[in-house]
């Protein structure tokens, strides 16, 4: 079941990139993302009411401040990379980092036991995510080393709000989730004031802005689920795949030519997918 839901995930978190990405192209992407997340703050928050914490005095909670604070700095710092023009160092940075550092605390410091077909499939999955990130064509532009400084710091962002999500039980609901959006949206408003950038979508994009932060919400809600059936390996490096999503709907819906690695990477997901959920 762990398995599943963090490919479920992944598919979930893919789409919303497809979507985000697609309404960047009307508006710029703090703007997008801004909106989005408040827009998933919305879904979020509602989920939190409906499934309530058992106490709202938990301090579990507090852990949901942490997980947004961590997310908001990821998603600042993927911004900023995307923006120097390095995408193919950015991306595979990023996602090989926010499921392979998750995935080596649950193995160290957890002790947590695995099989050898879901070690197997966690290493093809990190594979996948690298292959399938990187676009074959050499971007030119840009600043090497800051690109990936800033894949570096995304991607720790990123897993650092995993690694937070995880220390929460079924006990505390999806209250976390909720508090974690508020902490993200103020950092992002933060970002966007400080540039003297607008937070409020075109009118042609406002459709594809909600579109994206309710799947996003969705992947939330579903992310947090597997890591609390656990293994924490599993769960964060099949929800890591997202990019193999985000390929194969650009792929299909836009018609987008996939290159002969990258294929090989959707390749490698699909068994990882089939190794991890393996019993």
């Amino acid at each position: 079941m762990t398995a599943l839901i963090a490919t479920l995930a992944a598919v979930l978190f893919g789409g919303a990139d497809f979507l985000g990405g697609f309404a960047s192209r009307r508006d710029p992407a703090l703007v997008v993302t801004i909106a989005s997340q408040a827009v998933g703050f919305a879904v979020l928050a509602a989920v939190s009411l409906a499934l309530p914490p058992r106490s709202w005095t938990d301090p579990q909670l507090l852990w949901g401040v942490s997980a947004g604070s961590c997310g908001g700095l990821g998603v600042l710092a993927l911004y900023a990379g995307l923006a120097t023009g390095r995408m193919s160092l950015v991306a595979p940075l990023t996602s090989a980092l926010s499921g392979s550092v998750p995935a080596a605390v649950g193995l160290l410091a957890r002790d947590e036991p695995l099989a050898w077909t879901s070690l197997a499939g966690i290493a093809l999955a990190l594979a996948a995510v690298v292959i399938v990130s990187t676009t074959a064509e050499e971007d030119g532009g840009g600043n090497g080393r800051k690109a990936v400084a800033l894949g570096v710091l995304a991607g720790l962002g990123f897993a650092g709000s995993i690694l937070s999500y995880a220390q929460t039980t079924a006990a505390s609901g999806f209250a976390p989730l909720g508090i974690a959006r508020v902490a993200a949206v103020a950092m992002l408003a933060t970002a966007a004031v400080s540039r003297r950038s607008r937070i409020v979508p075109a009118p042609g994009s406002r459709r594809l802005v909600v579109a994206t932060g309710i799947v996003d919400a969705a992947a939330n809600v579903a992310q947090v689920i597997a890591l609390r059936l656990g293994p924490l390996a599993v769960a964060s490096v099949l929800g890591a795949l997202y990019p193999v999503a985000t390929l194969v709907l650009a792929r299909f819906l836009l018609h987008e030519h996939l290159h002969g690695w990258q294929r090989v990477g959707i390749a490698f997901a699909l068994v990882a997918v089939v190794l991890t959920a393996l019993p």
